[in-house]
């Protein structure tokens, strides 16, 4: 039996599937991310601050979206975006390409992040994130409503 009859009789082993997981959708359309650039962070401390940093993977140079929730508490939860009168800054700002936009340039700063699961032994979020932004780089009568959207399970650190 020659060495090629056995090379090619071999299974190869299939890579293991990621882990985690990190999807956006900006409009609706499908946005490939990238898992190496994004970060999840959590502040220590009393008042912890939980940022989602999200990088497209066409634009790893650019920030991409990065959503911002005070008072985060490691456990399931929604954090609502327009909670005004509660004092809790939660914002999302987004910046690829040439497009830069806030969710409070809008009016109404509407958006959520909903925790579904932690594990805190793993550092690991399990969720959705929503965040409506206009854009901020162009006249209001220009300027573009941007719907971001999507799902995550993450690690994230601890700061």
């Amino acid at each position: 039996m020659g060495l090629g009859l056995l090379l090619s009789s071999a299974t190869l082993p299939t890579p293991p599937a990621s882990r985690y997981q990190l999807t956006m959708r900006l409009n609706g359309g499908a946005i490939v991310t990238d898992s190496i650039g994004s970060r999840f962070t959590a502040s220590s401390g009393a008042g912890k601050v939980l940022t989602l940093s999200i990088v497209r993977a066409d634009f790893p140079d650019d920030v991409g979206l990065s959503i911002l929730v005070d008072e985060f508490k490691p456990q399931p939860g929604v954090y609502r975006f327009k909670e005004i009168l509660s004092g809790h800054v939660r914002e999302a700002y987004y910046r690829a390409d040439d497009v830069t936009a806030e969710s409070k340039a809008c009016g109404v700063n509407d958006g959520e992040v909903r925790i579904t699961a932690v594990d805190t032994k793993a550092h690991t979020l399990t969720g959705t994130y929503r965040a409506v932004l206009c854009q901020t780089n162009s006249s209001r009568a220009k300027a573009k409503r941007l719907t971001l959207e999507g799902n995550f399970h993450f690690p994230y650190e601890v700061r």
